[in-house]
């Protein structure tokens, strides 16, 4: 009880104050490092167009956070720092639910935004329908189609969706997914992700020199391109590969470098022990033409990104991100939730057999001898938070009517 009391009044003394003192503000909610690279620049333009906004991070990505918020310039309202070392699913859901009310029995916003398929997500959209505050999807309606597949994330994007009142949907795919489901088509809006904003922001600071790349990584690629090495990026940790999918992946990729020496692989680690158990068996960073890090820093990341010759992951972002730079992607995963790229032969679907990777590595390595595709990103066009502002800025003059 006491506990509960000094965190609601510490959340007291660090609420904002509006210039409007009847303003319930707008509340968004991230909790890893992909939703706050695709929620920051929606709370730059939300601020920008001097709408009431407060930013809460679960902190459900802890250290990996901090880069994303560094980069952006941007420090959170609120922190509620739940990351602890072996977390899973029970404890987060309970514990990010728990301190989401605390936060809205304080904030009592308009809205409350929720972004992707997280489990941060899934329940701070719960909170909100539990406190009967209106909830806001962003990048709503992407599905695989199998409830195991991404796991936990397709049920958690489901959920979201059954929660909501806004979806804004990237594509029209995603859209079409929607009103497959019954949601209302007056209360779906197709915007473009969120993802291309964040990467034309910072590709373009990048290029003007206003934000670098580490030392380190830009000598690396200017040492292989000197060398003209194939540069490709990999990521590869996805929870439902972690029995024994990563280890068929892996197994490829040591085949490609071995049979490839021109080929050079940059592979930034995921913090799960289970993964690094993964590639010291099988002896991955034993191989010259191959650096193992740490996860990148997003200027790093995006730097490795445009400077690469293509692209092997099973993240969803990257593949969009890969795709809306031109570069050719094999998706390390056996169902997409993005297959607009997989059109005009973008990017392939390879899944996580060993035979079926290396010959996706095949198709890579050949693709990069063809120009890459000019035409637009399927994914969106940069000005995917200039809409949703526009939406929820309407939503909110609307609600204020209504009253």
């Amino acid at each position: 009880m006491f506990f509960r009391f000094s965190l609601l009044f510490f959340l007291i003394l660090l609420k904002p104050s509006f210039s409007d003192e009847n303003s319930n503000p707008v509340l968004l909610v991230v909790g890893t490092r992909p939703e706050a690279i695709k929620m920051l620049p929606l709370y730059l333009e939300l601020k920008a167009q001097d709408i009431p906004t407060v930013l809460c991070s679960t902190g459900q990505h802890g250290d990996l956070l901090r880069d994303i918020f560094d980069i952006f310039k941007v420090k959170p309202d609120i922190d509620l720092n739940v990351m602890k070392p072996q977390q899973n699913l029970f404890y987060l859901t309970e514990i990010i639910l728990k301190k989401m009310q605390e936060s809205l029995e304080i904030y009592h916003p308009s809205l409350v935004v929720v972004q992707g398929d997280t489990t941060t997500a899934m329940t701070a959209a719960l909170a909100a329908f539990y406190a009967q505050i209106p909830v806001a999807h962003i990048e709503a309606g992407l599905r695989t189609g199998c409830m195991s597949s991404p796991f936990p994330e397709e049920m958690n994007r489901r959920v979201i969706s059954l929660l909501s009142t806004l979806h804004f949907a990237p594509t029209t795919l995603s859209q079409q997914n929607l009103l497959n489901e019954g949601i209302d088509p007056s209360k779906i809006f197709c915007t473009g992700n969120t993802v291309v904003d964040a990467l034309y922001l910072i590709k373009s600071k990048i290029e003007n020199c206003s934000l670098n790349p580490s030392p380190e990584i830009f000598e690396k690629i200017d040492e292989q391109k000197r060398k003209n090495s194939n540069i490709i990026l990999l990521t590869a940790h996805r929870r439902e590969s972690l029995d024994e999918g990563l280890a068929h992946i892996l197994k490829a990729v040591k085949q490609v470098l071995e049979k490839n020496p021109n080929v050079f692989i940059i592979y930034p680690i995921h913090p799960n022990p289970k993964i690094k158990k993964i590639v010291d068996e099988i002896q991955l960073n034993a191989l010259p033409n191959i650096l193992i890090t740490q996860p990148l820093p997003y200027n790093d990341l995006i730097y490795v990104l445009n400077a690469a010759d293509g692209i092997a992951t099973d993240s969803g972002g990257i593949h969009e991100e890969g795709v809306s730079l031109g570069k050719p992607v094999i998706v390390l995963r056996n169902e997409t939730d993005r297959p607009e790229g997989l059109q005009d032969d973008r990017s392939r679907l390879v899944g996580t057999h060993e035979e079926n990777v290396l010959s996706g590595f095949q198709w890579l390595l050949q693709r990069k001898c063809f120009q890459t595709s000019l035409e637009p990103s399927p994914y969106g066009d940069g000005k995917a938070c200039q809409r949703i502002t526009q939406e929820i800025k309407f939503f909110l003059t609307e609600t204020k009517r209504l009253k």
